[in-house]
């Protein structure tokens, strides 16, 4: 699967941010750089369900990844204070980096309100692209079964 889809049931994680107003603009609606935000805090959930957020940081409680895409579609406005679900899965699993897939819904009407993607490049204490860890690969095939693409390696 190489782009986010709407499929509900292709998602094995969700979590759920409230809008709160710092995160609106002028004409009310979630501000278009708030978004990046929420993929972050889905993210940053997903890998802590998976007892992944002190896999060999360098930082301590961060996986040491760095983000090299980012890309957002938005579908239907939040406002303050919408409750928002935000499904979540990996996507794909590289050599050195590995894709989140987000679809973000308004939890009380279901309306889809933006489909994300974040790439990462697992890195190095010299910040260079190493090989993803084997027990991070593992623990995400696990989880995600046989929805993740996994590149040999």
């Amino acid at each position: 699967m190489n782009e986010p889809t709407l499929d509900r049931n292709a998602y094995a994680f969700q979590t759920e941010v409230r809008v709160r107003l710092s995160e609106t603009d002028a004409v009310g609606i979630v501000f278009f750089g708030s978004f990046s935000a929420y993929m972050d805090v889905g993210r940053m959930d997903y890998l802590n369900n998976l007892g992944l957020q002190r896999l060999d940081g360098h930082v301590r409680d961060l996986i040491p990844g760095a983000v090299v895409r980012a890309h957002l579609e938005f579908r239907s406005p939040a406002r303050y204070n919408d409750l928002l679900l935000l499904h979540v899965r990996v996507a794909r699993l590289g050599r050195t980096s590995y894709t989140f897939h987000f679809l973000m819904t308004q939890k009380r009407t279901r309306d889809v309100v933006a489909m994300g993607e974040l790439t990462l490049v697992w890195l190095d204490a010299d910040f260079r692209p190493t090989v993803l860890p084997e027990a991070f690969r593992r623990a995400v095939m696990d989880f995600e079964g046989p929805n993740v693409e996994v590149a040999p390696g």
